[in-house]
């Protein structure tokens, strides 16, 4: 009897793994979007779902392709696959059989290696399955396809904007002199990474044709309320504070925005209202003109809360732009675009932004701090973003 129960658990385990959707759910998954982005050394394929889907993914030779099946699932009536991206050349969709769904994704080279996983967000059903797809390309061939299409979108801008005034972007390196922010055994600094990426960026923009300011160019060390004055007296269009975040899990990894939070705008807009001198408050997507001098009746609260509201909306546009742009080149942290009070943001004369590279603690992101390459091609998606926003 023992033996007859042991040969019955080791055929059950056998059917087991050749059926490995059966260990999942018998509920159906509801796939609504597909989508393709660039990381570094290949390329994500990034599939939307209701649920966690169970899948299975391969490659394949002769020709080269990746397999990806999904098993009980149908696809949302608006879902439609995205244009072809990197070594992928094509995408084909079939059954395999009455409960598996297939994905074919033909591939200009060989299938180095597959990593694969599915992601949640902090609340909600919704799952993502993301796959990266490492080839045998060349990553010296896709950087100089990039290098074309960033001049090509210089020329471009420039022949656009040539007759218009310059738009002026100020960048805010954080921290500096005194104040290193986070740091990692002693070996690196925040503010050193920050004033490396912003001294790239500003270049990118000024090649373009952007007029551009740093609030630091050396290790100097400012104060925040002084790095909101420098963006207002140079008259900033759009104001990015740069930095670098860390954590006590050393898994913890990837870029993310922040815009200011409603709570933190209506403290700002009433400390704005109570200011008893003159000044003028603008916002070059919002008010222009405002005089506050005795800023206390209802109709000038009025358009002291405008003119902070339309710079927040300007800054969350701007902000999604920026995170669907930098998630071509580089990890997003979970729920990238994320809120906060940051005195940095508190202004209601332009659209703010305070980005995070990513994290020092993580030996994935710390690599990439002092990647070249990496600095580059995130910096010229900043550029891709600053220009979609102003379009």
């Amino acid at each position: 009897m023992i033996f007859l129960k042991k040969i019955s658990k080791i055929i059950f385990l056998l059917f087991v793994i050749w059926n490995p959707f059966l260990l999942y759910s018998e509920d159906e998954v509801t796939v609504s979007k597909l989508r393709i982005s660039s990381i570094q050394g290949g390329l994500r394929v990034i599939i939307d779902a209701d649920q966690s889907p169970a899948y299975e993914v391969f490659s394949l030779k002769n020709p080269n392709r990746l397999v990806v099946d999904l098993a009980k699932t149908n696809f949302s009536e608006d879902f439609s696959f995205p244009a072809t991206k990197g070594f992928i050349k094509g995408i084909r969709f079939g059954s395999f059989n009455n409960d598996v769904s297939r994905i074919v994704f033909d591939l200009n080279s060989s299938v180095k290696k597959i990593k694969s996983r599915v992601r949640k967000p902090s609340s909600g059903s919704k799952r993502t399955l993301n796959i990266d797809i490492e080839n045998y390309i060349n990553i010296r061939t896709l950087n100089e396809k990039n290098k074309k299409l960033e001049k090509k979108q210089i020329k471009n801008f420039k022949k656009k904007y040539s007759r218009n005034k310059k738009l002026t972007i100020v960048i805010d390196p954080g921290h500096g002199g005194k104040d290193p922010g986070t740091s990692y055994q002693s070996l690196i600094s925040e503010k050193e990474i920050v004033l490396n990426f912003s001294s790239i960026l500003k270049k990118k923009l000024e090649k373009v044709g952007y007029r551009v300011y740093l609030t630091r160019s050396a290790d100097n060390f400012i104060k925040l309320k002084e790095r909101v004055e420098f963006a207002k007296r140079k008259g900033a269009d759009l104001f990015i504070s740069v930095h670098a975040d860390a954590s006590k899990y050393s898994s913890t990894r990837g870029f993310s925005v922040y815009t200011l939070s409603k709570k933190g705008l209506d403290r700002e807009a009433e400390k704005v209202a109570k200011l008893e001198n003159s000044l003028s408050v603008f916002s070059k997507k919002g008010l222009k003109g405002i005089n506050l001098r005795d800023a206390r009746n209802i109709k000038d609260q009025y358009y002291i809360d405008l003119a902070f509201d339309r710079a927040k909306n300007s800054s969350t546009e701007f902000a999604d732009i920026l995170v669907n742009k930098v998630e071509e080149r580089s990890e997003l942290l979970t729920r990238p675009h994320r809120y906060a009070g940051f005195a940095v943001l508190k202004s209601p004369n332009y659209p703010s932004v305070l980005v995070e590279l990513g994290f020092i603690t993580n030996d994935n992101d710390r690599n990439n701090f002092g990647n070249r390459n990496w600095q580059s091609s995130v910096a010229t998606k900043f550029v891709e973003a600053i220009n979609q926003n102003f379009q």
